[in-house]
């Protein structure tokens, strides 16, 4: 698995809409019910964030950091100090590493079912989160956390827990962590979060790619800087 971990593969999706298959044992928890119903409330997230990923078989920790923007329903973007752009909108998800960006459509239900977990989460939509169940639900510091054992499948990988914690001030999402099988995870932690407040559209905009011909060489974007 490569260090930018999980949700580098998540850059070849769109948000699908959210399924009716509902988190396994989420229906009667208050701190589920909490967390959702606060979250009606919230328009819109930007914050400074960062992304922590360990490879089981690597000793050492890859870590980056960047601002992150979700506007409710669907548009995410988060940006990174390296340069590295990932957006995504309904129509289309684009990501742009060294200055070479993709823009993918879904194309499997593998993917699809990562996409919406990730917009689950940030709604505060826990119960909508697909084959999973609840394990646990505790407080844990400034923060309530939630245990939920999975068999998502992307890919090659296959995650066993997500694990979420949530601020008991606002019940807005801090921390977001998908482990593996073999102990590998990704963890993304928002710090200093601004709520409510409006998004230039332009943050959500992707970044232009190559598209191919139809004998499916690369060609360049007509829109050349």
């Amino acid at each position: 698995m490569k260090k930018t971990g999980l949700f580098a593969i998540a850059a070849a999706l769109i948000l699908p809409s959210i399924a009716s298959a509902q988190l396994k044992g989420a229906d009667k928890n208050a701190d589920v019910a909490k967390i959702l119903q606060a979250n009606k409330n919230v328009s819109s997230i930007q914050c400074p964030f960062s992304r922590t990923t360990k490879v089981a078989a690597i000793a050492d920790a890859a870590k980056s950091e960047g601002n992150f923007y979700f506007e409710s329903p669907n548009n995410l973007a988060m940006k990174y100090s390296d340069g590295e752009i990932f957006v995504v909108t309904d129509e289309n998800v684009s990501l742009s590493v060294g200055g070479k960006a993709r823009t993918l459509r879904a194309g499997n239900h593998h993917v699809e079912d990562l996409a919406e977990t990730l917009v689950a989460c940030i709604r505060g939509d826990v119960a909508a989160i697909e084959e999973g169940t609840l394990k646990s639900s505790k407080t844990q510091g400034n923060n309530i956390v939630l245990t939920i054992s999975t068999d998502m499948k992307v890919g090659r990988n296959s995650v066993n827990t997500i694990e979420l914690a949530y601020s008991k001030k606002d019940y807005t999402l801090v921390s977001l962590k998908l482990v593996e099988k073999d102990g590998s995870y990704t963890l993304y932690e928002l710090k200093d979060k601004t709520l409510n407040k409006a998004i230039d559209a332009k943050t959500f905009e992707h970044a232009k790619a190559k598209n191919k011909n139809s004998k499916g060489k690369a060609t360049k974007s007509s829109n050349k800087k």
